[in-house]
């Protein structure tokens, strides 16, 4: 995960620096791809590595598909999860389908992040063309609705029907994690496992 930090130390909110590189796309696709570069670099070299892209970094230049810069840096399929973040409009999810189609065309498995965020919406044809799914960290505060834990098993069943991963974001204390073992999640990330983390300086 990318964090920026003002020249005197103090860090920027990504989600603010990222809304204002949406203002030159160009600028936008640059910073996305050394963020990457970056990120495969100074990743571990054994275990699954995920990987955000912003669909409006990847699809500025997709003039020639094969040469984008990006897609040589997924050439290592076999451990590389590209999670595709589902964004808030019509417009963007349509983004987001283009874009995996793309990455899946050159064999890259896909994760859809984020799933169940207030922010997002659902795009069930993108959701079905994906490898993982990766439920949103606020389904943990919705233990206590039976609804919403409804919803959240019907997922999890629909996944399990088509061989697909399953991973639960945000798990920070043992009663979350218990509660991934009750819903027989794939995978787990959070600050739970804070020690392991490794953080490196660009």
């Amino acid at each position: 995960m990318a964090r920026f930090y003002r020249r005197d130390g103090t860090a920027l909110p990504p989600q603010l620096v990222f809304d204002a590189l949406h203002h030159s796309p160009f600028t936008l696709f640059q910073v996305e791809l050394l963020a990457k570069r970056f990120q495969i670099a100074a990743a571990p070299l054994e275990g699954l590595l995920f990987l955000n892209v912003d669909p409006d970094a990847f699809m500025q230049p997709v003039s020639d598909e094969r040469r984008h810069p990006m897609l040589a840096l997924f050439e290592s399929p076999q451990r590389l999860v590209v999670e595709i973040i589902e964004n808030s409009s019509v417009q963007e999810a349509h983004l987001s389908q283009r874009l995996a189609e793309i990455l899946k065309a050159h064999g890259v498995r896909l994760a859809l992040d984020d799933i169940g965020s207030p922010e997002s919406m659902l795009s069930l044809t993108l959701l079905g063309g994906v490898d993982y799914f990766k439920f949103d960290r606020s389904w943990l505060a919705r233990r206590g609705d039976p609804a919403g834990m409804r919803l959240l098993k019907a997922l999890l069943g629909y996944a399990r029907e088509l061989g697909k991963q399953c991973v639960l974001e945000g798990v920070e204390t043992e009663q979350d994690l218990e509660l991934a073992r009750e819903l027989e999640v794939d995978l787990v990330q959070g600050f739970l496992f804070r020690e392991r983390f490794r953080l490196v300086r660009a």
